[in-house]
């Protein structure tokens, strides 16, 4: 046996060793992610999404902003962002933007929920269970498109200059017509082939450059048409899923003249170093193969955009899903919204009724009950738990609207347009004070709460002809106000607070608001429900139960902690008769 023979041998063996082990590798992962998406499945998420990917996940919702979506003021009071991360368990870029996008458009009444609840149910059965890792290992291998979202590239294509194909047709042409003149006069072929060789290359990287940057968007969209064609081939008998499959079969099938061919643009050898794709390489920049696939491509994604974000649509809501049902089962309890029609003479429901309330992102929370069908006026002292229960009420309704999952035992309310006045700040950039941040932020939702209002101030009145579509749709304001007006003195505070919250009242608005003024539960208590949180002093600590009561608070206890971390009995004692002179006379002393 020769040395050639034995060196061949052992290149097949080489060949067949590596290929062995990639199969090999390839199910080993497999099973690692299947085991990965299994044990994750209805526990709290650990995943990590970057700053500046997360500065970015409003892509899709920038494309498809609602009338009544989620504003910045309210998202930030309701700590929404950790809500979001709460919830996520998303596996692509998709998934990511479409939940971000679920979570700012709570539906109106007349709406559907955008996430329907067969996909979370369908996801949640044991029987799919095959289906939805399958459908997460897919997912997983769509990934991201790094720190940008999709829709900021797709902008960027507008962007382009008119894609003309005629300099690079005549690229493909040239090098052939210089051949063929060689039989005519071989020095004059050489001399035009040479010059049409250069011509090529120097105008190929020019145009190179330009459609660079556009290449993470179509290697994103090809692995996104890829993606919904396996999706679409995943076994599966539940009628939801294969509902949504059948839709993206279709697209895809629309979409097949965007991938065909699309390695010639998308292969490198920059990045494979493989002697083929370093051949091709050259053709490409001879011919311009690359450059004409991508102005095919271009104008693809320019007739076919709809198509694309229907996909991505789809896909991202297949995702969003399955992050859904796996948040439900992670919860202590939780529950499906019920809606009722405020329109209804014959309805005796009340506007909200909530019971097992708790907050989603607390680790051991007190579960809280309310009913009402008027506004709220909540009373305590720091720390009892006010500010908690007004975001754990809105993020309730929040959920319900978005999502279709609230944490509570029982939801029952109106399609609201939900508002927040808590988390304020001074503005630097404007030069604005705090009290000029909160009166505007104020002045929002009152704007918002007189859309759709009649005569009489009662969003329940008759339609009215000169109403837009979007008004006429506009359900209720639920809005949540933390210490009303505390940016000014107590005098004009209470005053103006007390006007403000009649308005809202008086609009329609369904109305939480906190508050240390217990004046106010005295001057509303005609058109507001008072409850409160209290707390126990023992031993010099306090302790708080966390659980709303009914009434207006009845204790105060600053006081006295002034004297249980050491101030002098002098200054307690004189802090007490004040008070109590004021509370008996009304006249500071």
């Amino acid at each position: 046996m020769n040395s050639s023979t034995v060196f061949i041998g052992m290149l097949i063996t080489f060949v067949l060793v590596a290929a062995v082990m990639g199969i090999v590798n390839k199910k080993r992962f497999r099973r690692y992610l299947r085991g990965r998406f299994a044990g994750q499945f209805g526990q709290i998420p650990d995943k990590q999404i970057r700053p500046e990917r997360f500065s970015h996940i409003g892509g899709y919702l920038r494309a498809h902003t609602s009338p009544f979506g989620i504003d910045d003021i309210t998202w930030n009071d309701l700590d929404m962002d950790l809500v979001y991360k709460r919830i996520d368990q998303t596996q692509s870029a998709a998934g990511e933007e479409y939940l971000y996008y679920l979570l700012h458009t709570p539906a109106q009444a007349g709406e559907h929920l955008t996430l329907d609840a067969a996909l979370p149910d369908a996801f949640s059965r044991k029987e799919n269970e095959e289906a939805r890792l399958s459908i997460q290992e897919i997912l997983y291998r769509l990934g991201s498109t790094g720190d940008f979202s999709l829709y900021d590239y797709l902008d960027l294509l507008d962007t382009l200059e008119g894609r003309r194909n005629l300099i690079h047709i005549l690229a493909l042409v040239l090098p052939f017509f210089a051949v063929a003149s060689m039989y005519f006069s071989t020095q004059v072929g050489i001399v035009l082939l040479i010059f049409v060789i250069c011509w090529n290359i120097s105008t190929y990287f020019r145009e190179k450059r330009k459609i660079d940057p556009f290449l993470i968007s179509f290697k994103y969209l090809l692995r996104l048409l890829t993606c919904a064609e396996e999706i679409a081939g995943v076994k599966t008998d539940d009628p939801a899923l294969k509902n949504e499959q059948a839709k993206l079969r279709s697209l895809a099938g629309a979409l097949r003249g965007f991938k065909a061919g699309s390695a010639i643009t998308m292969s490198s050898s920059a990045y494979t170093g493989n002697p083929a794709d370093v051949l091709m390489d050259y053709i490409r920049i001879i011919f311009h193969l690359d450059i004409l696939k991508f102005n095919q491509m271009y104008a693809s994604v320019k007739e076919h955009r709809n198509e694309f974000d229907r996909i991505i649509t789809i896909v991202g809501r297949l995702d969003a899903a399955i992050t859904a049902a796996s948040f439900r089962r992670s919860l202590p309890h939780w529950c499906r919204p019920v809606f009722t029609d405020p329109a209804d003479p014959a309805s005796e429901k009340p506007e909200l009724r909530i019971e097992g309330l708790f907050h989603p992102l607390l680790q051991d929370p007190v579960c809280n009950n309310i009913q009402t069908r008027r506004p709220v006026l909540l009373t305590g002292s720091n720390a009892s738990g006010k500010s908690t229960f007004l975001k754990a009420v809105a993020i309730c309704a929040l959920l319900g609207q978005s999502i279709g999952i609230c944490p509570a035992a029982v939801y029952e309310g109106e399609h609201f347009r939900i508002y927040s006045s808590m988390a304020l700040r001074d503005s630097i950039e404007s030069s604005e004070s705090y009290f000029m941040v909160e009166i505007r932020s104020l002045k929002r939702i009152l704007d918002a709460a007189t859309i759709g209002s009649g005569a009489h101030g009662s969003v329940l009145s008759e339609p009215d002809g000169n109403r837009t579509d979007d008004e006429q749709k506009a359900g209720r304001v639920l809005c949540f106000v933390d210490e009303v007006l505390r940016g000014t003195n107590t005098i004009e505070r209470i005053s103006a607070s007390t006007e403000i919250m009649k308005t809202l009242s008086e609009a329609g608005a369904l109305l939480f608001a906190a508050t240390h003024d217990i004046e106010l539960t005295r001057l509303l208590q005609e058109s507001f429900d008072n409850y409160h949180f209290e707390e126990e002093l023992t031993g010099g600590d306090v302790h708080f139960s966390y659980e709303i009561k009914r009434g207006p608070a009845t204790t105060r206890n600053a006081i006295r902690l002034l004297g249980d971390v050491g101030f002098a009995q002098s200054i307690t004692q004189k802090a007490q008769e004040r008070a109590e002179t004021f509370e008996r006379t009304g006249i500071w002393k």
